[in-house]
């Protein structure tokens, strides 16, 4: 039985994935680096520290993470104060709802930006468990982050649904023994999601009678 739908929030909920390129844009370009919106999206689902480990070793850049975060971080918050959610992400948030099922949120994200997203679409008590990419040792496609959302749900992965967009999300999912729900989200790129349990161009199409169908599978 279907106990919890997991969500990614970038991508899923708002519609988030190119203001993270922008910011990420803004925060190298004093470093002469100009990453193509290819390479960007090749990143999608991960951590922005491993991004900019990634970026500072491949361009032998002289700076750390340390130092490019802050700046980071200012330009992304500023520019998500006018993000939008995703077609249909908060009519299937009220159907889980009003069918009693617990909804959780792991996301890449830090904290601060996970909290500013919550507010502004007021979701804040909405979600049972948010976990941040901060708070595990392995970013996706490492399945730590959905073992410790599950965990702390406390229920079993097979009780579970995760709904991703990216590559690396969909791949963490299923390393974590979870049913994923591959979502063409659009301005996620052209992400890689055949190792999906069921892939779907809108979230329009889908509701909790849709995903219980999914458990056992």
């Amino acid at each position: 039985m279907l106990q919890a739908v997991i969500f990614d929030m970038d991508g899923v909920i708002v519609d988030s994935e190119p203001l993270h390129i922008e910011a990420e844009r803004q925060t190298l370009a004093p470093y002469g680096v100009e990453l193509s919106e290819q390479e960007l999206e090749d990143y999608m689902g991960r951590s922005t520290r491993f991004l900019f480990r990634d970026i500072i070793q491949k361009y032998h850049l002289d700076t750390t993470v340390q130092s490019l975060y802050p700046d980071h971080m200012k330009n992304l918050l500023r520019l998500c104060k006018e993000v939008d959610p995703i077609p249909g992400a908060l009519d299937l948030i009220d159907d889980l709802l009003k069918h009693g099922i617990d909804l959780a949120l792991a996301s890449s994200s830090d904290k601060d930006l996970i909290a500013s997203v919550m507010k502004k679409l007021y979701l804040a008590s909405t979600f049972r468990v948010i976990v941040s990419g901060e708070e595990v040792e392995r970013t996706k496609p490492y399945p730590d982050i959905f073992v410790e959302t599950v965990r702390r749900l406390k229920y079993f992965p097979h009780e579970c649904v995760v709904i991703e967009d990216s590559c690396a999300g969909v791949q963490a999912s299923r390393n974590a023994g979870i049913p994923c729900v591959g979502f063409r989200s659009p301005n996620s790129g052209n992400q890689d999601l055949s190792e999906a349990t069921r892939i779907i161009d809108s979230l329009e199409a889908i509701d909790h009678e849709w995903l219980m169908g999914l458990v056992g599978k």
